[in-house]
């Protein structure tokens, strides 16, 4: 096709925009791909790159729709620079072929360019996460409690498989692993005679059940193992796609808590724009902050200056980690809109509705009784190690307290028998008390406003505008992939929109802002 097609188009098209902002990135890892030896692609994988980031920023993401619309489309034959129209399979290899590790590296470099162009600094990120429903099918499940469940009754019918051994052969076999129990039935069989026989009319020998018990007991408990393997330390699994994890979505059109095989994807967004992205298989968002920090950190070589996220995110663990990191904390107490209320005022038992005496370190309850310093445990996490240091605190004597069902409610409807214990961890609230005093600061104010605006508003768009709420590909990494490719997509219409809007340089947003927002 001409090159001179491209006089057709308008010059404020989106595909003007897509090429001079790809034509500054580095390919060679893109092109190392390739051997040199043997013929040369069809398509050069710079061009079917740029075509695959131009589509996804039309919404575009079958790849047999994008095929098409390099046949037909004057703006796509416009970027193939003359190249044929590469079919679908051509775009499956190269989107297949191309590492993760390679198409982030990309997305890292996309991000300092449109960096040089808008407004983003590294100043702050926010943080939220939002499950994207998988390509699985919704009653393919596999739950981890099921499956122990199945192991400990084959670990009782192993049992008295082994004690019929034990009358056949006299010899015990409680010590024998799966496959030398086979081999002992065999053996039994082998010994006597034994013909196997299969189907109606055939009356089957008490050696031959007890081999094909033995035999089945083995399958079940290698399946089981399989399960397990792939479940990892998740919960559930899909079995058409065994890297999704079963959550309960918001999206719920049975209206009843149905869980389906998703992936938690979190995001970084700076002046709405996608800094980075990750996926998880926590249905929380408590445990990605940590790994999904450290993946940006290794990626732009630093972390923001202040990290802003909800309530979500609020522990211990992470804000220890990005205290240690140097960045300023940004989160929003779990029980930060709680305590506002006239409810939480009225939780006499809570240690925060106690007054506390720094000299004789005691608690005061609300019937004028001393909690006294009992103890300090350390605690850790069952998941990632981290240890804490609580202190514990018993009251001197709980017994005819006229608010005891209001300081201790009754659990399973009966009286707690031990006197009132609350436990108060120092580091934690030392943590608490810097962040509350940050987030009610003019900066954190400002910062908590855009959080709500900004990477809200960025899954807004995607799943509300793009209506990109369930992926098309299956396997963690093809699905990781897929979203890169869209958000590049989205960055690139995001940039157009604040250009023809003249938002650009625009660092935060106000409220009433947030209607032109929308790309």
């Amino acid at each position: 096709m001409p090159l001179d097609y491209g006089i057709s188009l308008e010059q404020d098209r989106l595909v003007y925009i897509v090429d001079a902002l790809l034509e500054r990135l580095d390919y060679s890892a893109l092109q190392h791909l390739y051997s040199v030896k043997g013929r040369n692609p069809k398509v050069p994988p710079k061009i079917l790159f740029k075509v695959m980031v131009f589509a996804a920023a039309q919404g575009v993401y079958s790849l047999r729709s994008i095929s098409e619309q390099c046949r037909v489309n004057i703006e796509y034959m416009w970027l193939l620079e003359g190249y044929p129209a590469p079919s679908h399979m051509t775009f499956g290899r190269f989107f297949h072929r191309i590492p993760i590790a390679v198409l982030r590296h990309l997305f890292a470099q996309f991000v300092h360019q449109m960096s040089l162009l808008d407004s983003i600094d590294f100043t702050e990120w926010y943080i939220d996460g939002t499950k994207m429903e998988a390509n699985a099918n919704r009653y393919t499940f596999v739950w981890r409690k099921r499956v122990e469940k199945g192991i400990a009754k084959l670990k009782e019918k192993r049992r008295q498989i082994q004690e019929q051994m034990l009358a056949f052969t006299g010899m015990d076999t409680f010590i024998l692993d799966d496959d030398e129990l086979l081999r002992s039935a065999a053996d039994v069989c082998q010994e006597k005679g034994i013909t196997f026989v299969q189907g109606s009319g055939h009356r089957k020998t008490a050696e031959q059940k007890l081999f094909e018990e033995v035999a089945a007991i083995r399958e079940k408990q290698q399946e089981y193992d399989a399960h397990l393997t792939v479940m990892g330390t998740r919960n559930s699994y899909s079995k058409t796609d065994p890297d999704a994890t079963f959550m309960r979505m918001k999206e719920d059109h049975m209206k009843n808590g149905q869980l389906k095989p998703a992936y938690n994807l979190q995001l970084a967004v700076q002046s709405e724009y996608i800094i980075g992205l990750g996926l998880f298989p926590n249905p929380t968002d408590t445990r990605t902050l940590i790994p999904f920090l450290t993946a940006l950190e290794s990626e732009y070589g630093r972390l923001a200056d202040h990290i802003v996220a909800d309530a979500g995110y609020d522990s211990e663990e992470n804000m220890d980690w990005i205290e240690k990191k140097g960045s300023t904390v940004c989160i929003k107490p779990r029980e930060y809109e709680y305590r506002k209320t006239s409810a939480f005022k009225k939780k006499i038992g809570h240690r925060s509705n106690m007054a506390y005496d720094a000299d004789s370190d005691t608690y005061t309850c609300a019937k004028g009784r001393k909690l006294h310093f009992v103890t300090e445990k350390k605690q850790r996490d069952r998941v990632s190690g981290y240890e804490r240091t609580v202190r514990m605190y018993q009251c001197e004597n709980c017994q005819y307290c006229g608010k005891r069902n209001q300081c201790q409610p009754p659990r399973t409807g009966k009286k707690p028998k031990q006197n009132k214990m609350i436990q108060y961890n120092p580091y934690y609230q030392s943590l608490l008390d810097k962040d509350y005093k940050f987030i009610h600061s003019k900066k954190g104010i400002q910062l908590r406003i855009n959080r709500s605006i900004q990477i809200e508003g960025a899954f807004g768009t995607v799943k509300g505008n793009y209506e990109y709420r369930r992926v098309r590909h299956k396997g963690k990494e093809s699905v990781e992939k897929e979203l890169l490719f869209m958000a590049f997509g989205f960055n690139l219409r995001k940039y157009r929109s604040r250009r023809d809007t003249d938002r650009l340089q625009q660092h935060y947003l106000e409220k009433e802002e947030t209607h032109t927002i929308a790309c």
